[in-house]
C-alpha cells in the first residue's frame, strides 16, 4: 500500500469516526496498530497564547469561509459553568469540552454601553437659551444611540422598547419647557442620533434619515436597507458612523450589509493566526444627511466574549482566541509529565493524530478512545490512580497556561480620512463591554477577565497597551475566582469591580503605563454593573444587592483608601435598566442629582453632601422609561405619557399623552 494510499485511508476513517464515532464508541481505536510513530513526547505542543497578531486578508472566497468554519467545536464561546454559577470538571474521559468562561457579551445597540457625564449649566440667563441634557456617552465628543433625543426645543423619543415591534418615534416641543406639547411623529422607530436637522433612525433591518428642520412636519431623506445587525453607532465630528455585524451563512461571500454595495471576502481582514471568528465586523462611515457611505472596513470578529470601543481617533474591535479542550490536553501529552503517564501503545496513537488533516472534533472523539482504551488495560486500582494524575496533570498544565488559553484580539481602525485597520494586538482573557477599554494619551486600557477552567479560578486583569497595541504595563490577578462586573477609567484613574459573593471595588494608578497600580481595595455587598464619576473624587456605582436594584456613593478622594459614603437599595423594584445600558442614566449636575428607572417606578436621587436622598418618586418605569431636562424642566418618557418636574420643587407640573 502506497504512503498516499494509506493516508487517503486514514482520512477516510477518521470522517466515518467524525459521524459516528459518539453514537458507537469506537472513534478511530484500531486505526493505528502496527502504525509507526515517534512516541508522543517527540517534541513539545506548548500552547500559542498571546500574539502579535499580524493583519492581512483572506486570497480566495474559499479561504474565508474555511477560516469562519475552522473555529474549534469545543472553543469557549459563552457562559457555561462560570465563576459566578460554581460547577464540578467532568472526568476527563467523558468530557473533554469542560471548558469554562467567565464574562458575558452584549448585544443590542443600547446594551454595548459607556458612559460620560452629562449636565449643564444650572438654569439659564434670561437672554440665553435654556440649559439641556444630553445622552449620557463614554466619550465627550462622541454622541451614541439612544431613544430620546433633544436639541432643547424639541424631543424625539422612540417608544419600542415596551412594544413587540418598533412602530413610532414621537415628537415633543419643549420651547415652553414648563408646557410641553405634541407635535407629531415618525414612522419608524428604534436607536436615534440627532445631527443637525437630521434625526437618524436605526431600525430592525434598516435605517433612515429625517429632515427634522420643521419638527412637526419631519420628512424622510433616505432609507437604506440592512442586511446585518447594528452592534453600535456613533456621531462624530458631522460623520455617523455605524458598525455592522454580518454572521455569514452557506454562501457567505459577498456581503451587503449596508445598502447594496457588496463587501467582498477577499477585502475583509484578518489575523494571521487562527481565530474563534463567527461573524465579519464592518465599520461604516455615512453622511446623515444623504445616508450615502463613504467608507468602511470589515474585519473578522466573534459575536460573544467581544466589545467595540470607539474614542476620537479610532474604532476599536475585538475578537477572541481559544484553546480547546483537545489542544490542552494535548498539549499536556507533548509534556515530559503527560507522556511519562501513558503506555507506549498510547503514546503512539496520540502521537499519530498530529498528522491526520481532521477537525478537532474528530481528534477529541479518538483522544477519548485512546484514553479510555488505556484505562481498560489496567487492574481498577491502577485505573483510578491512572484516571486522577490525567485530571490532575491537566489542571496543573491549564493552571501553568492560564493565561494562554483564551485571549482577545484588538483590532484598530483609524477614522482619519478613509477607515482602516491600522494595528493589531492581543491581551489575555475577555472584556466585559465597551467600558472595558479607554484611550488616553496615545495609550489603550482594556480590564479582562482570565476565565475560570479545569478547577482554576478566573482572575481579573488591566493592560496597558501603547500606540502599536503592544501591550507595556499590567496589573494582574484581581478578583480571585470573580469576574468583572464593571470598570470605568478616567484619566489616570481606573475603577473596577469584580463580584462572586462579595463586591470588590478597585482604585488604580494609571499614571505611569509601564507601570499601573491597585492603589486600593473596598469589599462590599452586592454588586456595581455601572460606574459614573459624578464629579472629581466622588463615583457612583449602580448594580444589585439582594435581587434589588442599588446605588452606591464611593468617595475616591484617597485612591489608597476609597469609602463608601451612602447607599440606597430599591427594595420595590426588581431591575433598572441602567445595568442594561447606561443611556437610561441620567445626572443632571446642576442640581446635584441623578436619575435611574426600575422596572415598576422611577427615581430622582440627590446625592449631595455625601449622601443619597430620593427627592422624586414617579409612577413612570419599565424598560423604555428615559429622562432628559430642559431649563430646570425634568422629563420623565414612559410607554405613552411624559411626566413633567419643576427641578426646584420636585413637584409635578404637568402630564401629556404620547
Amino acid at each position: 500500500m502506497t504512503a498516499r494510499t494509506e493516508r487517503t485511508r486514514l482520512l477516510a476513517v477518521a470522517l466515518a469516526a467524525l459521524l459516528v464515532g459518539a453514537a458507537v464508541g469506537t472513534g478511530l481505536t484500531g486505526l493505528f496498530d502496527g502504525h509507526t510513530a515517534d512516541a508522543v513526547d517527540r517534541e513539545a505542543r506548548p500552547i500559542e497564547g498571546v500574539s502579535d497578531p499580524e493583519l492581512v486578508t483572506f486570497e480566495s472566497d474559499a479561504a474565508f469561509a474555511e477560516y469562519l468554519d475552522g473555529r474549534p467545536d469545543d472553543a469557549w464561546t459563552g457562559p457555561a459553568t462560570t465563576a459566578l454559577t460554581g460547577g464540578d470538571d467532568a472526568a476527563v474521559e467523558e468530557d473533554l469540552d469542560d471548558t469554562e468562561t467567565a464574562a458575558d457579551g452584549s448585544a443590542a445597540v443600547e446594551s454595548d454601553a459607556a458612559t460620560a457625564p452629562s449636565g449643564g449649566d444650572g438654569g439659564s440667563a434670561p437672554d440665553s437659551e435654556p440649559r439641556h441634557s444630553e445622552t449620557n456617552v463614554q466619550e465627550a465628543a462622541l454622541d451614541e444611540p439612544a431613544v430620546l433625543k433633544t436639541d432643547g426645543e424639541s424631543v424625539y423619543y422612540a417608544d419600542y422598547r415596551y412594544t413587540s415591534r418598533w412602530a413610532e418615534t414621537s415628537v415633543v416641543d419643549v420651547s415652553d419647557p414648563a408646557n410641553p406639547t405634541a407635535v407629531g411623529s415618525i414612522p419608524l422607530s428604534g436607536d436615534l442620533l440627532l445631527a443637525d436637522d437630521t434625526l437618524v433612525v436605526l431600525g430592525d433591518d434598516e435605517a433612515a434619515g429625517y429632515d427634522v428642520s420643521d419638527p412637526a412636519e419631519p420628512e424622510e431623506r433616505w432609507r437604506t436597507d440592512l442586511a446585518a445587525d447594528i452592534d453600535t453607532a456613533r456621531l462624530h465630528d458631522g460623520d455617523l458612523y455605524l458598525i455592522l455585524v454580518d454572521r455569514p451563512g452557506g454562501d457567505p461571500c459577498p456581503m451587503t450589509p449596508y445598502g447594496d454595495d457588496p463587501v467582498e471576502c477577499t477585502d475583509v481582514v484578518r489575523p494571521a493566526t487562527p481565530a474563534d471568528a463567527d461573524a465579519v465586523y464592518t465599520a461604516a462611515r455615512v453622511d446623515p444627511e444623504t445616508g450615502a457611505l463613504e467608507s468602511r472596513e470589515s474585519v473578522v470578529g466573534s459575536q460573544s466574549l467581544s466589545a467595540t470601543y470607539v474614542s476620537e481617533n479610532g474604532i476599536y474591535l475585538s475578537y477572541m482566541r481559544s484553546t480547546s479542550g483537545y489542544e490542552l490536553r494535548r498539549s499536556f501529552l507533548g509534556t515530559e509529565a503527560g507522556a511519562e503517564l501513558l503506555d507506549a501503545r498510547a503514546r503512539e496513537r496520540v502521537a499519530a493524530l498530529d498528522d491526520l488533516e481532521i477537525s478537532d472534533r474528530a481528534k477529541r472523539v479518538e483522544l477519548r478512545e485512546i484514553l479510555r482504551a488505556w484505562y481498560d488495560r489496567m487492574a481498577d486500582d491502577e485505573r483510578r490512580e491512572a484516571r486522577q494524575a490525567f485530571e490532575e496533570g491537566v489542571r496543573e498544565h491549564a493552571a501553568a497556561n492560564h493565561r494562554n488559553l483564551t485571549t482577545t484580539g484588538i483590532v484598530r481602525i483609524d477614522i482619519e480620512g478613509d477607515l482602516a485597520a491600522d494595528a493589531s494586538g492581543e491581551v489575555p482573557g475577555t472584556p466585559l463591554n465597551q467600558f472595558s477599554m479607554d484611550e488616553h494619551e496615545d495609550h489603550l486600557r482594556i480590564a479582562t477577565t482570565i476565565p475560570r477552567t479545569h478547577g482554576v479560578d478566573s482572575e481579573n486583569d488591566v493592560y496597558v497597551l501603547d500606540s502599536d497595541l503592544e501591550t507595556v504595563g499590567s496589573v494582574t490577578g484581581l478578583g480571585v475566582d470573580e469576574r468583572i462586573y464593571s470598570v470605568r477609567f478616567e484619566g489616570d484613574e481606573g475603577y473596577v469591580v469584580t463580584y462572586r459573593e462579595i463586591d470588590p471595588f478597585y482604585t488604580l494608578d494609571l499614571s505611569e503605563p509601564t507601570d499601573p497600580t491597585v492603589d486600593g481595595e473596598l469589599k462590599l455587598p452586592g454588586f456595581s454593573e455601572y460606574l459614573h464619576p459624578l464629579e472629581d473624587d466622588l463615583v457612583l456605582g449602580v448594580g444589585q444587592e439582594d435581587r434589588h436594584p442599588k446605588a452606591t456613593l464611593f468617595d475616591v478622594t484617597d485612591p489608597e483608601d476609597p469609602i463608601e459614603l451612602d447607599s440606597e437599595i430599591f427594595a420595590d423594584e426588581r431591575y433598572s435598566d441602567v445595568s442594561r445600558t447606561h443611556t437610561a442614566f441620567l445626572q443632571d449636575e446642576a442640581h446635584g442629582v441623578f436619575f435611574m428607572p426600575g422596572n415598576e417606578a422611577s427615581y430622582v436621587v440627590d446625592y449631595e453632601g455625601g449622601e443619597l436622598e430620593e427627592v422624586a418618586h414617579v409612577d413612570v418605569g419599565g424598560p423604555g422609561a428615559r429622562a432628559m431636562y430642559v431649563g430646570d424642566s425634568l422629563y420623565v418618557f414612559g410607554e405613552d405619557e411624559v411626566v413633567v418636574l419643576d427641578e426646584r420643587t420636585w413637584d409635578e407640573t404637568t402630564r401629556l399623552d404620547l
